[in-house]
C-alpha cells in the first residue's frame, strides 16, 4: 500500500489515542472527524475549480462554490445529530466531558490535532494536485460526490457507536463504553479509508 494510505490510517488512531489518554469525550471524536470532513470538501471545491481535464474550460467556480454549499449544507444537518446524540447523551454523561469545550476549540490537544489534520490535508492539496500536476487531468466531476465515503462514516458511527456506549456502559463502565464507542469509530473509518483507496488504485 502507498504511503498516503499509510499516513491516514495513522491519523484515524490519533482521536481513538485522544479518548483512551487525554479524557476527550466521544463527541471530540466524533467532532474531529466532522471538521476534518469539513476541511476536505473545502479543498475539493478548489479541486474543482481548478480541473482542467474536462472539455469545459475552467475556471469552474460555479460548481466549486455549489458543490460547498451543498455538502456545507448536509454536514450542518449531521451537526444536529451529532450534538444531539452524542453531545448530550454520551458525552453529557462523561465526567469532565463537556462538549461545548471542543466545540469552541478551547482543549489543547484537541485544537492542535485538528490543525495538524488540516495541515497535512492543505499540504496534499498544495503538491499532490497542483505541483505534481494532477489537476491538469482531472475533471470537475470527480469530485462532485456529494454523499461521499465520509458522510456514510458519520452516520454509521452516530447510529452503531451509540449503541455500542450503551451496551457497554451498563455491562461493565461508562469508560468502557466510550472506549467502545471510540473503537467503532476508528474500525468503521479506517474500512472506508481502505475501500476507497482500493478503489482508487484499481481505477488508476
Amino acid at each position: 500500500m502507498g504511503g498516503g494510505i499509510w499516513l491516514q490510517l495513522v491519523m484515524n488512531i490519533v482521536p481513538f489515542l485522544g479518548v483512551v489518554y487525554y479524557d476527550w469525550s466521544v463527541f471530540a471524536l466524533l467532532y474531529s472527524f466532522w471538521l476534518e470532513t469539513l476541511a476536505m470538501s473545502f479543498f475539493d471545491a478548489i479541486r474543482i475549480v481548478f480541473a482542467s481535464g474536462s472539455e469545459t474550460k475552467g475556471p469552474h467556480i460555479s460548481k466549486g462554490i455549489g458543490f460547498l454549499l451543498r455538502r456545507v449544507g448536509i454536514l450542518l444537518f449531521y451537526m444536529v445529530f451529532i450534538i444531539s446524540f452524542v453531545g448530550f447523551m454520551v458525552s453529557g454523561k462523561q465526567a469532565g466531558g463537556n462538549f461545548a469545550v471542543y466545540l469552541v476549540l478551547a482543549e489543547d490537544t484537541f485544537r492542535i490535532t485538528v490543525v495538524t489534520f488540516f495541515l497535512i490535508k492543505l499540504a496534499e492539496l498544495v503538491f499532490q494536485y497542483f505541483l505534481k500536476g494532477e489537476y491538469k487531468t482531472a475533471i470537475p466531476e470527480t469530485y462532485y460526490d456529494l454523499f461521499s465515503r465520509q458522510l456514510i462514516v458519520i452516520h454509521l458511527v452516530i447510529v452503531l457507536g451509540v449503541f455500542a456506549y450503551q451496551f457497554f456502559a451498563e455491562k461493565v463502565d461508562d469508560h468502557t463504553g466510550i472506549v467502545a464507542f471510540a473503537g467503532v469509530f476508528i474500525i468503521i473509518k479506517s474500512l472506508a479509508d481502505l475501500f476507497a483507496y482500493r478503489m482508487s488504485s484499481k481505477s488508476t
